[in-house]
């Protein structure tokens, strides 16, 4: 255990540096779908996680949500579609239903009311592939940290 929160440690450090291609739609909806899911595990919070930790990881990472579509999603979907915005809209669509069957699969491989390391893990994954900027990047920071920290309460 001690080694996987070393890693998550050392891999935050990821969160600083630059990104070096474009992420993939495909891959920040699994991002997006994988928000969904912690933001839904911390509805029903265990006793045992604060409420200051919560905040501060449902903050974080609907900050990040938000930089995902603003930055990523929506300007991706719009250029996949060559600008016309009705197309957009229904490609927005079939990611929306994509990121709930993503949210579904999460929820049947970890039924249990927390969170997991897993988690954080994934997260990492994905600022390796986009990273928001001042604010945002460290409200992300921080919402790691109390995941992280939240994972040894449970």
């Amino acid at each position: 255990m001690k080694y996987k929160v070393t890693l998550a440690f050392a891999s935050l450090m990821v969160l600083t540096q630059p990104t070096v291609a474009e992420p993939s739609i495909n891959n920040m909806q699994g991002c997006q779908a994988l928000l969904d899911f912690v933001d839904t595990k911390l509805e029903n919070a265990p006793a045992s996680y604060g409420s200051s930790e919560i905040a501060t990881v449902r903050q974080g990472l609907s900050n990040y949500n938000a930089f995902i579509q603003k930055e990523i999603i929506t300007p991706g979907l719009i250029k996949f579609s060559n600008g016309d915005q009705g197309k957009a809209d229904a490609l927005q669509e079939q990611v929306d239903v994509y990121k709930s069957t993503l949210v579904k699969s999460y929820s049947e491989k970890y039924p249990q009311n927390r969170l997991f390391m897993d988690h954080v893990v994934a997260l990492n994954n994905c600022t390796k592939q986009a990273v928001p900027t001042g604010a945002d990047l460290q409200s992300l920071k921080d919402a790691m940290q109390a995941m992280i920290a939240l994972t040894k309460q449970s």
